[in-house]
């Protein structure tokens, strides 16, 4: 077995490394946490019947369980897939299994969230007055997701304190990001048939292929894939509640597409999806500002209330119009201030950062 090692930071986790077994149990466990979390939190939100005695079905609870309930699952879905890349008997890169590590601390860390939330409003005795006989067999219910929460958060954290480790002086980026797996994967997929293999992989190969497409414009499509999130979102809520105007319409779109745009900018900066070859100082600030004023709008939701108070507008929202108008100044005034603050750190010059597959 031939180990590739770079300035004592080794590129591949060779088989047999205790750390191999104890990631696979860590990922399994944040993939069956969020099996039982999606479960939970379709019942509590959808479950007309269900939901009606929930303590936290009311904001700022309802807001965190409105974006998670998206959210884990993908996180939950995307580790066991890439893993599908990971042989028994085969030596593996070693950024690989960081980054799945990664997506599965951070799945079970919007499991554990919510959870914590749910029993913040169960200890705050949120809506009280609506508990119901079905409303002790709700509380009990979040024990069994706690637990799988903390268990994933120890299974974590053993299998990243058992990867090996680099020196401060031998760190150096990252081997690849997810796009990099994306072409084996598919090989692997589509393995059974040459003639699917050929059509599966040649769209999406070199440096006109969806790859490197995307990795040239991630933010953009993010950005797009948001809007549309959002767009469905607000369509689903219309249908389902009934239409109460275009405003809400607006302003449901706007406030989930914001809250989806942040978390798929900050997941990439955290989980490297997609890792550019090189970013101005400007365009990284701007990106910066974006991120933080789209996180603004769900918080701005979250807390609706007691921002109308703090700005002594009143004890509740009772104007639409006029909390949208707040959200947006207050989206554009954090986005404004992170954009400052990044561009006080940054030096007049480029940020490269090491593009792989195709950039």
């Amino acid at each position: 077995m031939h180990e590739n090692v770079t300035h004592h930071h080794p590129a591949v986790l060779p088989v047999g490394h205790r750390a191999r077994p104890a990631a696979a149990a860590a990922l399994w466990t944040s993939a069956a946490g969020a099996g039982v979390f999606t479960a939970f939190a379709y019942a509590t939100t959808q479950l007309r019947a269900v939901r009606t005695g929930s303590p936290w079905q009311g904001d700022p609870y309802d807001t965190v369980v409105t974006f998670t309930m998206f959210f884990v699952p993908l996180l939950g879905a995307l580790g066991p897939v890439r893993a599908l890349l990971c042989r028994r008997d085969e030596p593996l890169p070693l950024y690989r299994v960081e980054q799945i590590l990664r997506a599965a601390l951070v799945c079970t860390l919007l499991v554990a969230a919510t959870a914590a939330t749910d029993w913040a409003a169960v200890a705050a005795r949120a809506d009280r007055e609506l508990w119901n006989r079905g409303t002790p067999w709700l509380i009990g219910s979040l024990v069994p997701l706690t637990a799988v929460a903390v268990a994933g958060l120890l299974l974590q954290r053993r299998a990243v304190r058992l990867l090996p480790r680099a020196s401060d002086e031998g760190r150096r980026p990252a081997d690849g990001d997810w796009l990099d797996d994306v072409l084996p994967l598919l090989d692997v997929l589509a393995r059974p048939s040459r003639t699917a293999r050929g059509l599966a992989v040649r769209p999406v190969r070199g440096r006109g292929g969806a790859i490197g497409f995307v990795r040239a414009r991630f933010t953009v499509l993010a950005a797009a894939g948001a809007l549309g999130a959002g767009l469905l979102v607000a369509t689903g809520l219309a249908v389902g509640e009934g239409w109460q105007g275009p405003l809400l319409f607006a302003v449901e779109t706007a406030v989930f597409a914001g809250g989806t745009f942040a978390f798929l900018e900050i997941c990439n900066g955290v989980l490297r999806f997609a890792v550019p070859s090189a970013v101005s100082g400007v365009r990284r600030a701007a990106r910066i500002g974006a991120t933080a004023g789209a996180a603004a709008l769900p918080v701005a939701l979250a807390l609706r209330d007691a921002l109308w108070r703090a700005l002594g507008l009143g004890g509740r929202v009772d104007s639409m119009g006029g909390w949208a108008a707040v959200a947006l100044a207050g989206a554009l005034l954090t986005g404004a201030i992170a954009f400052g603050a990044a561009m006080t750190g940054i030096p007049g010059r480029s940020f490269h950062r090491r593009g792989n597959g195709g950039t």
